[in-house]
């Protein structure tokens, strides 16, 4: 999933409480409108966040009966990259009964990815932090840094020798979703995501996706 992301990005620079106590509002789904958060436009890149695997993972996670999503956004001037800002989502939905738990097990596995990965070109930084922005609602969110080893495709694109970017995973009762807003002039300069503000933009785009079943 982050490897995912990170190959994605490398490319373009070549151009609180238990969960179960969230209350359920009922059957939701999660869908991949045309534009969401008013400027972000859905690309017609078929790079997903989640892998096969994955989605038969989200079972052992906790989803059951998951049914899968993804997509990517972007928002800015295509002819300044750096003005551009990326949305990677990706997410399964069904039935959740600890979202909590099944947020923690998502970020677990994502570990283990990484720890697998022989390149090492992604890492996790620290420990997953709860949020709670102001456009949550019934859901648990968490977010964590992850450093991407950008140095393969420094010398030749122009980018950092390493980038940041912030992994939000938000979870209820009948969906999951990993979103990876990434802003390129941050990524171009090696900046660090704020995770509060990456929060807040997770919260507001559940909010755009999430639809009832």
């Amino acid at each position: 999933m982050a490897v995912v992301a990170a190959i994605a990005v490398g490319a373009y620079f070549v151009f609180g409480g238990s969960g179960s106590d969230i209350a359920d509002d009922g059957p939701h789904k999660l869908t991949t409108p045309a534009t969401v958060l008013t400027e972000y436009k859905k690309s017609e890149s078929e790079s997903g966040t989640l892998t096969k695997d994955d989605v038969k993972d989200a079972e052992k996670w906790g989803v059951h009966d998951p049914k899968d999503v993804s997509a990517q956004y972007q928002a800015g001037d295509k002819d300044n990259p750096l003005s551009q800002k990326l949305i990677q989502f990706g997410g399964v939905y069904g039935s959740i009964d600890d979202p909590e738990k099944t947020v923690d097990a998502m970020f677990a596995h994502m570990k283990d990815k990484t720890k697998e990965d022989e390149d090492k070109d992604v890492t996790l930084v620290g420990d997953p932090k709860s949020y709670t922005p102001p456009s949550l609602e019934g859901a648990v969110l968490k977010c964590q840094e992850a450093k991407v080893d950008n140095s393969s495709n420094a010398g030749t694109a122009g980018g950092p020798k390493e980038m940041n970017m912030a992994i939000c995973i938000w979870g209820d009762h009948s969906t999951l979703g990993i979103v990876m807003p990434m802003d390129v002039a941050n990524l171009a300069s090696g900046k660090s995501e704020n995770l509060e503000e990456a929060a807040e933009l997770t919260a507001k785009f559940r909010k755009e996706v999430r639809v009832k079943a």
